[in-house]
């Protein structure tokens, strides 16, 4: 059987909303376990305003939101359980071609197992005009009330807290190396950039970010925090004198974990290791809330001449 959702009823049946929903329709189909779905790109997109403005493109990480939203339209179709599906583990995410404005994003989901832990796995494929723009592996898992309980500040310190003691790049240095703008720009300080393997850095969550609100309990959501660290990740190549006024693109997922929520009132600690050589590098990061690992990722990202892009 097939059921046919509108961008209102998604609201509804998802809990997310505006501006982070990234899907206007979508059809479950409950003999297959699968889902097919649709987002229309358009340049009245928040995000346009801060994501390469002079070159408008959809984040790699926003079209990781439309797949995410497809697999959890899945499961409480199909597989109802007590709780809410939350995104647990992305593998196998890759980014092959540009999602431009004026472009209709079609997602296509499907069951691809059910795990001893109780998880389950997706795979999804994102289209653009009959091309693959992106694919991956989004796992889901039933988490109960626990799950959104926000922990209260201990003060304990993060494991980088030491790599955090030195002089710290601001927002308007940030900037110099980032094309990233409001709404999309996910790091508010940054240290050790350009020196070293890594970086460390921290984004502040507060309710007041529109990308944090789009669900009821607000929250800063998983794939966020690796667009984070993926930022930071740049602006540690970008500011070493050799990248000087080139661009770092998102190429892929190799895989994520996501061990707990990140809410408002607490700070997004970053550490993103990275190697570079020729035009690809790779990023292995460990993200934090004062001493709890929230999450961790390993990423794959292109740097190209500004005038190529």
């Amino acid at each position: 059987m097939q059921h046919f959702f509108t961008y209102n009823d998604l609201e509804s049946f998802l809990g997310i909303t505006a501006p982070m929903l990234m899907l206007d329709t979508l059809t479950v189909d409950t003999d297959q376990n699968s889902a097919s779905g649709i987002k229309m790109v358009s340049m009245n997109e928040l995000f346009f305003a801060g994501h390469f403005p002079d070159q408008p493109v959809m984040p790699g990480v926003l079209q990781v939101a439309a797949m995410t939203q497809a697999a959890k339209a899945i499961i409480l179709q199909c597989m109802k359980e007590d709780g809410s599906p939350e995104l647990i583990r992305l593998r196998k995410v890759k980014f092959r071609k540009p999602v431009l404005p004026g472009m209709v994003l079609k997602v296509a989901a499907s069951l691809l197992s059910t795990n001893d832990d109780g998880s389950v796995d997706f795979q999804i494929q994102n289209t653009v005009d009959g091309d693959l723009a992106s694919s991956g592996i989004v796992t889901l898992a039933w988490k109960g009330a626990d799950w959104f309980q926000q922990h209260p500040h201990t003060g304990a310190p993060s494991p980088c807290q030491a790599d955090m003691e030195c002089e710290a790049a601001d927002i308007k240095t940030i900037m110099k190396y980032l094309p990233h703008r409001l709404p999309f720009l996910l790091i508010d300080r940054c240290f050790s950039v350009g020196k070293g393997e890594y970086a460390v850095g921290y984004k502040n969550i507060t309710g007041n970010d529109l990308l944090c609100r789009s669900r009821k309990q607000a929250m800063f959501p998983g794939y966020l925090q690796i667009e984070a660290g993926a930022q930071l990740g740049c602006v540690h190549i970008l500011s070493q004198p050799e990248h000087t006024g080139k661009l770092g693109l998102f190429m892929s997922i190799d895989e994520a974990t996501f061990h707990a929520p990140v809410f408002p009132g607490e700070q997004l600690l970053l550490k993103i290791a990275t190697s570079f050589g020729g035009r690809f590098g790779t990023g292995e990061g460990k993200f934090y809330v004062e001493d709890r690992l929230v999450s961790e990722t390993a990423i794959k990202f292109a740097v190209l001449a500004a005038e190529t892009f």
